[in-house]
């Protein structure tokens, strides 16, 4: 499988049971070069391959996904989009799965028609609650990487800085625009889904109480 060659035409691969015994950050530089987050400022505590189990919120960090959704869905979103340039690339590889929840993937050409209409290409955000990362910064919400159209969004670290912005966060939030993404199921050991993190939002649906052992590893890349 030409694993570089699907990224480009596609913008995201699924990849059933992926060398399971193989480390992730192992198999990110075979694709391109692993991101570094503890070596960005403010990031130092981060380490570049994060867990992601899932948590309640009474057991979460306010400014995390878990603190704020729990075991509750979380939203179509872009990674680190408060970032001036979010990464390229995100892997995602299970550890343990189950067939219950899945990782939703919404494509930004299947809304880029709406979007165009409410205003895209003057959209602007900013982070919120003063994020350091970019503090005081006004960010736009479409991008251009090596030109192809991209979008940043993120409902729990980026806030709308004008009323197109506005616009398009509520469509974003419509349970129509849900409907649209793509459902892949991580499950079996090595299960690996690579995504475009610039022109792909992702999100994860709602976690039943007997998956709460899910357990995944995430890297970036460019």
């Amino acid at each position: 499988m030409d694993i570089k060659k699907k990224l480009l035409d596609k913008g995201f691969v699924f990849i059933p049971k992926w060398q399971p015994s193989t480390k992730i950050d192992s198999l990110a530089e075979q694709l391109g070069n692993v991101i570094k987050i503890s070596d960005y400022e403010d990031h130092s505590g981060i380490p570049d391959v994060q867990k992601i189990i899932p948590k309640q919120r009474s057991k979460s960090l306010k400014n995390q996904y878990s603190g704020k959704f729990g075991l509750d869905s979380f939203p179509l979103h872009t990674d680190l989009a408060h970032w001036s340039k979010p990464p390229n690339y995100l892997m995602l590889r299970c550890i343990r799965g189950f067939e219950q929840v899945s990782t939703k993937v919404l494509p930004l050409k299947y809304i880029l028609p709406q979007i165009t209409e409410l205003g895209f290409a003057r959209s602007v955000v900013k982070p919120k609650n003063n994020e350091r990362a970019v503090r005081g910064c006004l960010l736009p919400l479409s991008f251009q990487n090596n030109n192809q159209k991209c979008i940043r969004w993120d409902s729990l670290f980026l806030e709308a800085a004008n009323d197109k912005a506005e616009l398009i966060q509520k469509f974003i939030l419509k349970d129509e625009v849900w409907d649209m993404a793509i459902n892949i199921r991580l499950v079996h050991q090595g299960d690996t889904l690579i995504i475009n993190n610039h022109s792909h939002l992702h999100a994860r649906s709602s976690i039943p109480n007997d998956c709460v052992k899910r357990e995944l590893e995430r890297i970036y890349f460019n």
